[in-house]
């Protein structure tokens, strides 16, 4: 039998609303690029939630996925807003 392969995953972060100012945050397993100083803030922050979760418990399937992006923007005030 083969060995179970962990997945590996790396995660891009865009944001799209911004201003003359370039910025850019890396982690290990992420690159989050653009914005305004509270964008970017925001969106780095809801990704390297998600990374951690990754990183804490692989998800199998997409509605794990879904569930551990929708508990990133829950803990991080993406939701509900517009």
């Amino acid at each position: 039998m083969g060995r179970m392969r962990r997945s590996k995953h790396f995660i891009l972060g865009v944001v799209a609303k911004g201003d003359d100012h370039v910025r850019v945050t890396r982690g290990e397993r992420y690159t989050v690029a653009g914005g305004t100083k509270e964008s970017h803030e925001q969106v780095a922050d809801f990704v390297a939630e998600i990374d951690k979760e990754y990183v804490k418990d692989p998800p199998q399937t997409d509605g794990e996925r879904r569930m551990i992006v929708h508990e990133a923007a829950r803990k991080t005030g993406m939701l509900g807003k517009k």
